[in-house]
């Protein structure tokens, strides 16, 4: 017999998960229950008895793919509902606590009014981590830092053609200079001294973040950030 695993719906009905497939009760008689995929375009059927032990009646094929996704979001709704009438416990701890182990694979499955969008561009695209841990640049400030000194040597909106090539071949000049320094073993200071201390405490919480305590990291990390 193929492995059955019962879950329980919102209305505290019973479902039965099969290979990543939902099926919902149909009918019930004094032998079996009989179920139905919960996908109502879906026409698959499957038979149980009364206990939900084993089949009686394999599963036919479903017309679709499986959603995965789709059970750890209703399990995490019944854990919610059973804490809530079990325990104490304040409604934002126990959907808090809820939540650390959630799959962030299935947080499209989450009820949009307590569920983040969809960003448009995902995490791993834009996380810092690992810039902060090879020591580089984790924005582009610096960029923008030089792009200001520049408009303001220049110091004028739209320079003619003469005024622009001098303003940029002294600025080649100092670059040139300031590279033959670092050659010779010089430090360049290009950060205020402020920005230095800063990228000095975020280096050291990152190096010594422990994985298992991450909600008192992160309120470390916010105190040195400000938006």
């Amino acid at each position: 017999m193929s492995q059955i695993k019962k879950i329980l719906s919102e209305k505290g009905k019973p479902l039965l998960l099969h290979e990543s497939y939902i099926d919902t009760v149909e009918r019930t008689t004094t032998t079996k229950l009989i179920f139905r995929c919960q996908n109502r375009d879906c026409k698959a059927r499957c038979h149980t008895n009364l206990t939900m032990d084993a089949f009686l009646f394999l599963p036919t094929t479903h017309c679709y793919a499986p959603h995965p996704d789709r059970v750890p979001a209703i399990q995490l709704k019944n854990e919610i509902k059973t804490r809530a009438v079990m325990t104490d416990e304040s409604s934002s701890s126990i959907i808090n606590s809820g939540l650390r182990t959630y799959p962030l694979s299935a947080a499209d499955e989450l009820p949009r009014r307590t569920a983040r969008k969809k960003p448009l561009f995902y995490h791993k695209l834009w996380n810092i981590h690992d810039r902060v841990i090879a020591a580089v640049p984790r924005s582009n400030n610096s960029v923008e830092g030089w792009h200001n000194a520049f408009a303001n040597r220049v110091s004028i909106s739209h320079p003619n053609i003469v005024k622009l090539s001098e303003k940029i071949r002294r600025e080649q000049s100092k670059f040139e200079v300031d590279m033959a320094k670092i050659l010779q073993g010089h430090i360049i200071k290009t950060k205020k001294a402020c920005y230095r201390r800063l990228d000095e405490r975020i280096t050291r919480l990152v190096n010594a973040v422990d994985s298992s305590q991450l909600d008192e990291f992160l309120k470390k990390m916010a105190a040195n950030i400000i938006l």
